[in-house]
């Protein structure tokens, strides 16, 4: 692997701890990885720098050293595995099948477990992946506050008068989804009855972030399943999907998630679990992967991600019948 410009001489520490825990990158999706380069052109970070350890397969062979023992998880390794997007792209790319998403988001979780970050790193993780998320009041009370922000005149203010760029929040303000008018929080606990005959009895699984801005996507998405005779059902107990978590290796608080999500859609019988959140999915279909082989919760979660399916993905097994 080419050296970068963020690779030390102390970064290579042979017999080191490297990693361990139920969490960690497993050998056998290590192993398929055969480093022809078909992802290279697919994956964002390598197109933007160019370099080899911002890559995917550069990824994987830098947490092969490190499960080695020859590479400490150094500030360079924390660096490379950062700056992942988790995107994805390489596994459409990748002939042999490498669960590359699987491989960086154990990183993470390894990188959370043994390497402590700074202290406003630690505050701002704490705040997002543990204090709001898993709680829909919280998220609701914060788009209170931005749904104000953007209707009262300070976003436009703030973008006028380059507030946002002495701040440096610029690019990011500009990422700022439209907050809803209407929550869909107050659809939770519905069950909203099949046009014609039944065909088909789901379960919707709602989001979070989703339910504030972007609530009327979730409703057509209710409107457009039972025009085609499904059954479609709200349970009220479900949260946040855990994604987020686990991307940032946050991984016990993604299991406490996912828990709660299994109890709240497995307590009844349904065809299917629809998402219309391809990053919610993304981590539904994995739901069996967060935990332990020797935990319950794993039979659970295998269960429930067999049941997952993204709307469009629903779409074509059932095959619409509603005229457009």
């Amino acid at each position: 692997m080419a050296p970068t410009a963020a690779s030390r001489k102390d970064d290579v520490k042979p017999g080191g701890p490297g990693f361990s825990g139920p969490d960690k990158p497993q050998w056998e999706d290590y192993a398929l990885c055969i480093h022809c380069g078909l992802c290279l052109n697919h994956c964002p970070t390598y197109r933007l720098w160019g370099m080899e350890a911002d890559s995917p397969r550069g990824r994987i062979r830098q947490m092969l050293l490190v499960d080695q023992g020859q590479l400490s998880i150094s500030e360079s390794f924390v660096t490379h595995i950062d700056r992942c997007l988790d995107c994805r792209a390489c596994e459409t790319a990748c002939p042999a099948g490498v669960p590359y998403g699987r491989l960086v988001e154990s990183a993470r979780a390894q990188i959370e477990e043994h390497r402590p970050r700074g202290l406003f790193s630690r505050m701002a993780r704490h705040l997002v992946y543990r204090m709001l998320l898993p709680y829909p009041e919280r998220i609701a009370l914060l788009a209170n506050v931005l749904r104000f922000y953007q209707r009262c005149g300070l976003q436009s203010l703030a973008r006028k008068t380059g507030l946002l760029r002495l701040l440096r929040l610029e690019s990011r303000e500009a990422l700022l989804p439209h907050m809803e008018t209407r929550y869909f929080f107050q659809q939770l606990g519905k069950t909203f009855p099949a046009q014609g005959a039944k065909r088909a009895r789901v379960a919707f699984f709602a989001g979070c972030m989703q339910q504030v801005a972007f609530s009327s996507l979730n409703e057509a998405t209710i409107r457009v399943l039972a025009a085609n005779g499904c059954e479609v059902v709200v349970p009220a107990g479900q949260r946040c999907c855990g994604a987020l978590a686990v991307h940032a290796g946050i991984r016990d608080e993604a299991r406490r998630l996912a828990r709660n999500n299994l109890k709240a859609f497995l307590s009844e019988e349904f065809d299917a679990i629809i998402t219309n959140t391809a990053g919610c999915g993304s981590t539904l279909k994995e739901y069996g992967h967060l935990f332990p082989a020797d935990e319950e919760s794993r039979a659970r979660g295998i269960q429930f991600q067999g049941k997952v399916r993204d709307v469009t993905e629903f779409r074509d097994q059932l095959c619409w019948i509603a005229p457009l």
